[in-house]
């Protein structure tokens, strides 16, 4: 009944007869031309002469992105061939061919469809002449102007090419942008291509508009902490000539002092008011108490419970308290820091001004490979603000008690004064991709009241990242050390040497290659640990890695022997961090090991 209700509807709307048959005849054809319609041919592009530019066809050309998607039908082949040459003469343009001649054609081929483009190159496009003119305070600083043009990345002479033009004119804005000169701007930019010459003639003209100095800090965002806090640690003086890297180093300086969450440093960089211009600085404060609980597991340790504790306003002062109690299945640890403000201006003449003082304390209970240590160590620390040159001076009191069964238990300590230098320079802090981290530690205390013998202690560190191309990552590691001047059973734990886990040579337990004592293992007074690894991203977030780490730690030189570890792993770039999964076999023993870590130790 419906059916029926429908059908007359439809045919009773025009009452002539030839609209009807006109409907009939669309309704039993539709169905037709609808089938003809899905059924393309499939069809293969081919490019030949673009030599080494195939690649940029090949991805931007809309026939090939078409024909990857669906079958192209003949008329829909036929009208992209017809547009494609067109196409490929502005690609190729981007890229200094502006003379180049391209032709199409389709063909029937084996019951398909070929469209074959033809491609003849010409001569590329080369820079004539190039006029990079300056305008506004800049003309004052020839010798500025002459490294501006001496660092121009597309001179005369070379091929002209659109990406590089782009990238030319943003990097001597930039240059300009980053220091002196914030309000400076492209005021006029030609290319002027002569395809039968194959020639260009470029004009670029950048007003730098007038000279920026810094003024007074103003900080907005303030509640909890005083201003003070932020003003100890500013460097940046009135009248000092403007820098982004000094914004961006305010910038961190704040932000690593732990009491805010996000820092934004800027200025106005209006024209008018040039000199002394303010520096606004925008935070958003950190809570001044929290109470932190955690839970974790590593193949070095095993399964972690931590409480800590963090008081940023400790007794009212601006003194911040990081307390922390940490059990794992070896080693159960109570300690804290705490961290005063800044150093200031008459501190050694200014030497250590922005240095940050603190104090550490903490009670270690360990046992590991065999043996049980019981540690407490005292530390006074300045360490500079900045993370990207971090140092430290430290005075270090330190003492244990080893237990080994079968062996007579000894206490130890020692006195030591310490300097470390750490120069991080990543891409990402978190999850890099590429950069390096380098850094040596210094120990030294002298023999008498607490120190058995003269004592010393050096340690070298670094890792290296290197993408190789889109999905390939290099990790190069490197660690080296040695105590000096006295026997491994004269100085406590911490000061000596042992190796083998996740961070470092994989294949053997952690802490497991040191120095064999009464069927246990205990640290050397050597050490040294290399490692590769390259990883392959299969997504951006996933990958897998293959390495080797080669090391040891011994009582010397001599009874040094290189202990071997490879594997295969599997990567994940967390929000935390690198996330680490390795299988790693040990060479010597062929025992074979599971890992798990998170980060690179930086």
């Amino acid at each position: 009944m419906i059916d029926g209700t429908i059908n007359r509807s439809l045919f009773d709307l025009p009452q002539t007869r030839a609209w009807r048959w006109c409907c009939l005849l669309l309704l039993l054809c539709a169905p037709f031309g609808l089938c003809q319609a899905q059924k393309n041919t499939a069809s293969v592009i081919e490019i030949s002469g673009a030599d080494d530019l195939l690649p940029l066809l090949q991805t931007h050309l809309q026939i090939i992105r078409l024909s990857r998607d669906n079958p192209l039908s003949p008329a829909e082949l036929q009208r992209l061939v017809n547009i494609t040459p067109q196409e490929i003469k502005d690609l190729l343009a981007t890229e200094g061919y502006f003379s180049a001649n391209v032709t199409g054609s389709v063909e029937q081929q084996a019951g398909q469809l070929l469209a074959h483009f033809r491609i003849t190159l010409g001569k590329p496009t080369l820079i004539r002449h190039l006029d990079l003119v300056f305008e506004g305070a800049i003309t004052q600083d020839p010798a500025r102007m002459a490294k501006l043009r001496q660092s121009w990345q597309l001179p005369a002479g070379s091929v002209f090419r659109q990406v590089l033009w782009d990238a030319a004119k943003k990097e001597a804005l930039r240059a300009l942008l980053v220091r002196d000169y914030p309000a400076a701007k492209l005021t006029e930019s030609r290319a002027a291509i002569d395809p039968e010459n194959n020639s260009a003639q470029l004009l670029v003209s950048i007003d730098s508009g007038p000279q920026f100095t810094f003024g007074a800090l103003e900080i907005h965002g303030l509640q909890r902490y005083p201003a003070q806090m932020i003003e100890q640690i500013n460097t940046i003086r009135p009248g000092e000539a403007y820098s982004q890297e000094r914004l961006s180093e305010l910038q961190a300086r704040v932000l690593d002092t732990a009491y805010f969450r996000s820092v934004f440093a800027t200025i106005n960089p209006d024209p008018a008011q040039a000199n002394q211009v303010p520096i606004r600085l925008d935070v958003t404060e950190m809570e001044s108490k929290r109470l932190g609980l955690g839970l974790g597991f590593s193949t070095d340790s095993g399964a972690r419970g931590q409480i800590k504790w963090l008081d940023r306003r400790l007794l009212g002062h601006d003194w911040r308290l990081e307390a922390v109690l940490r059990i794992d299945q070896q080693t159960q640890l109570l300690g804290g820091d705490l961290y005063f403000p800044a150093l200031q201006n008459g501190v050694l003449g200014g030497f250590l001004q922005g240095w940050i003082p603190s104090l550490g304390s903490s009670i270690e209970r360990t046992t590991l490979t065999g043996t049980e240590l019981e540690k407490i160590r005292n530390i006074a620390r300045l360490s500079t603000p900045s993370r990207n040159n971090e140092r430290v001076l430290s005075v270090a009191l330190l003492a244990d008690r080893r237990n080994i069964p079968d062996a007579e238990a000894i206490s130890r300590r020692a006195l030591l004064a310490g300097y470390s230098y750490v120069l991080r320079r990543l891409d990402q802090p978190v999850t890099p991709r590429a950069g390096y981290v380098a850094g040596i530690e210094l120990q030294a205390g002298v023999g008498g009241v607490l120190n058995q013998d003269n004592i010393s202690r050096v340690l070298v560190h670094g890792i290296w990242l290197r993408p190789l191309g889109n999905n390939w990552t290099t990790i190069l590691r490197m660690q080296a050390g040695e105590v000096f001047g006295v026997h491994n059973d004269s100085v406590p734990e911490d000061l000596l040497f042992r190796t083998g886990g996740d961070q470092s040579v994989r294949g053997y337990a952690f802490g497991s290659l040191g120095v064999p004592r009464y069927g246990a293992i205990v640290g050397g007074n050597v050490m040294a640990v290399f490692s590769a690894e390259v990883v392959y991203q299969i997504t951006p977030q996933w990958g897998i890695a293959l390495f080797s780490d080669i090391g040891d730690a011994a009582s010397s030189r001599q009874s040094f022997v290189w202990k071997q570890g490879s594997g295969l792993g599997g990567r994940w770039r967390s929000p935390v961090g690198p996330v680490n999964m390795d299988l790693a076999r040990a060479h010597d023993s062929g025992e074979v090991r599971l890992h798990f870590s998170v980060g690179y130790g930086f």
